[in-house]
């Protein structure tokens, strides 16, 4: 009885264990002026958004600027859209319109795991 116990347990225990998802990062350190910003710029950085003549509460323009959106815990979980105020949004009545595709937010998840160097 107390071995069907205890293996009852490891299987319930481990059932519940979730492994760590892995980023699939390009070989060598990424750049943040020649991959991280273009896509900044790109996406988060257009009329109305986080750019020069931004509606936005901060922009998104300079290193300093997108680290520190980094560092408060805003952007990543923006861009994957697992913050209330997911972006880049189009349409505020259709906040899941627009994501940015996994290949763009892997390169910015790993330009953070890396340091982000400003490089």
């Amino acid at each position: 009885m107390r071995i069907s116990f205890i293996f009852c347990t490891l299987l319930l225990t481990s059932a519940c264990h979730e492994d760590p998802i892995v980023v699939d990062c390009p070989s060598g350190i990424v750049s943040f002026s020649a991959q991280v910003q273009p896509i900044i710029n790109q996406n988060c950085n257009v009329s109305g958004c986080h750019g020069f003549l931004n509606e936005a509460p901060f922009q998104l323009m300079t290193h300093q600027q997108v680290d520190s959106a980094v560092i408060y815990g805003n952007l990543l979980f923006a861009i994957k859209h697992q913050s209330p105020l997911p972006m880049p949004r189009i349409d505020p009545l259709l906040p899941d319109a627009y994501m940015m595709p996994d290949s763009l937010i892997n390169i910015i998840e790993c330009w953070i795991n890396q340091g982000r160097q400003n490089n």
